[in-house]
């Protein structure tokens, strides 16, 4: 385990140190590719030393039983430590632990996708082969080996699918087969493959179908709460998302009045787009703007030049069986000290001739300062544990309010960049109050795709993300109301005499700990210094 190395300051720091090593550990040997990866966000990360390769994750009804049994096992060994003597850095680590070992507890028993989400299968399927494909042949001739009996499970698991479900399952299915064929392996090790997939997207479609796609009102509230980390009831969200949206609307209409006076602003922001530059393609213009940002945070005193070269941005396509369950672009690093670097994965196609007018914006949500730069300066933490974990809300927080302080920084000045980055605001805060009210039965996803629609969406494309949106449950609460943690505990540092520099560089010390222990750090420290 890659904990081990902790330092040993007291008995409490060693004792919270070794359970959350074994911890880690069971949670890696049952669950090898969730825990390999930050593609599923209610795992920590974490890997073992000698990986069998031929192993999967197990979410047979035998194994989340004694799961389930075993964390609640772990959460008694850290309630041996609560006591007046602990730290505040043990109390933040132990709260931590007791946050992530409940949200799996009640993810495998209560909220159950692996009962209902054939992409969740298929998710971690395409997960587990490219990490395989990047250890090396006989580690993908062992796992393409025990892919059949994961398959297996999955058919088992899945009892009653929704039809919105069952289509981005069969998609996803076609997707990972044509691509699985390239694989380089003997046809010997692919074949037996493909047809478990072929048998799998049978069974799909002679399930009989679930009349429902949507989580329970209560079940809702609990994983907006709770298991996003929002840690407000529905109303208070609600009128959290509604004030953003008002306050980004407005300033929206103003900005866009400015430059294009004969143009709606929802038409404006819609169909906005640049030409790429001669000879460049989306990939490479893209890779560009990543090194001009790191350029400016290095500048900046955000980020010290060895960590950029060590830990690089590499600019890929979404792999196309992501397709159909993935909305935009996304950011991912795999586990590992110090880090060796990630993905940002771009949704458009190479063919493109244009790049969205906020790309910059996006990349700096993506890369520097956003998700990037979080997991590069997670992954280098001496507090260890939390190098292991992190939550929606702080992990899109982070990234939305990160493109502001990129004005603070003076990386964006001008009335254009302000307009994009408000009108990203406001798309975030739509996409929230649609992931609430389709949750909560205000509205069906056709009413949800016009909302959007009458925010500037394409309503065909709108239409299509509803349906992606639904199979994360609350996630796009989490970038509005991140955003909202953070803009207050900004504006307190600032107020203080605090920089934006420094406000960087102090929040990423601390790991993605809840906003309450990081504003009592915060408070702690010298934010001038």
């Amino acid at each position: 385990m890659q904990i081990s190395d902790q330092p040993k300051h007291n008995s409490n720091a060693s004792g919270i140190n070794a359970v959350a090593d074994s911890l880690f550990e069971t949670l890696a040997l049952r669950f090898p590719v969730c825990m390999a990866s930050d593609e599923f966000h209610y795992y920590p990360q974490a890997t073992i030393m000698d990986k069998d390769w031929s192993r999967w994750d197990d979410f047979s009804p035998e194994s989340i039983a004694d799961i389930s049994v075993k964390l609640s096992e772990y959460k008694l060994k850290l309630d041996q430590f609560v006591s007046s003597e602990l730290t505040f850095d043990e109390q933040v680590d132990i709260s931590l632990l007791n946050r992530m070992i409940n949200t799996i507890i009640e993810q495998l028993n209560e909220v159950q996708p692996h009962k209902t989400h054939p992409s969740f299968y298929l998710t971690i399927i395409g997960t587990g082969l490219v990490e395989a494909v990047e250890a090396g042949t006989q580690a993908l001739n062992d796992r393409l080996k025990g892919l059949l009996g994961f398959i297996q499970h999955a058919r088992q698991n899945l009892e009653k699918v929704h039809d919105i479900f069952k289509n981005q399952g069969c998609e996803m299915i076609d997707h990972l087969s044509a691509w699985i064929r390239t694989l380089p392996v003997p046809r010997t090790v692919t074949a037996p493959v493909i047809h478990s997939l072929e048998r799998f997207n049978s069974h799909l479609m002679n399930l009989t179908p679930s009349d429902e796609f949507l989580v329970s009102k209560d079940l809702y509230e609990q994983i907006a709460s709770r298991h996003m980390g929002c840690f407000m009831p529905l109303c208070e969200i609600e009128r959290q998302i509604d004030n953003e949206i008002s306050e980004t609307t407005s300033v929206v209409e103003i900005y866009a009045s400015e430059i294009f006076p004969e143009i709606s602003w929802q038409k404006n922001i819609a169909d906005l787009n640049f030409t790429l530059p001669h000879r460049r393609s989306v990939k490479q213009v893209y890779q560009a703007c990543v090194s001009e940002l790191a350029n400016h945070c290095i500048q900046k005193g955000i980020v010290a030049p060895e960590v950029v070269k060590n830990c690089l941005v590499h600019v890929e396509t979404v792999p196309v069986y992501m397709h159909p369950v993935r909305s935009n672009a996304a950011y991912s690093m795999p586990p590992g000290h110090p880090p060796q670097g990630g993905t940002f994965f771009i949704i458009e196609s190479e063919n493109n001739t244009t790049v969205a007018s906020d790309y910059k914006l996006l990349t700096a949500h993506e890369t520097y300062p956003g998700h990037h730069l979080l997991d590069t300066s997670r992954w280098c933490l001496k507090k260890i544990i939390r190098r292991h974990i992190e939550f929606p809300v702080f992990y899109e927080g982070w990234a939305c309010i990160s493109e502001e302080l990129l004005f603070d920084t003076g990386f964006f000045h001008n009335s254009f960049d302000r307009m994009l980055s408000a009108k990203r605001r406001l798309w975030r805060a739509v996409r929230g109050k649609m992931d609430l009210e389709i949750h909560t039965r205000k509205k069906s996803l056709k009413e949800a795709a016009v909302f959007l629609s009458d925010y500037g969406m394409a309503y065909t494309k709108a239409s299509e993300l509803v349906r992606k949106y639904i199979l994360k449950p609350g996630y796009q609460l989490s970038y509005a109301i991140g955003r909202y943690y953070f803009a207050n505990i900004y504006e307190s540092f600032v107020r203080h005499g605090g920089s934006p520099e420094n406000f960087v560089c102090r929040v990423l010390s601390h790991g993605e700990v809840g906003f309450d222990h990081l504003s009592q750090f915060l408070s702690q420290e010298d934010v001038r210094e």
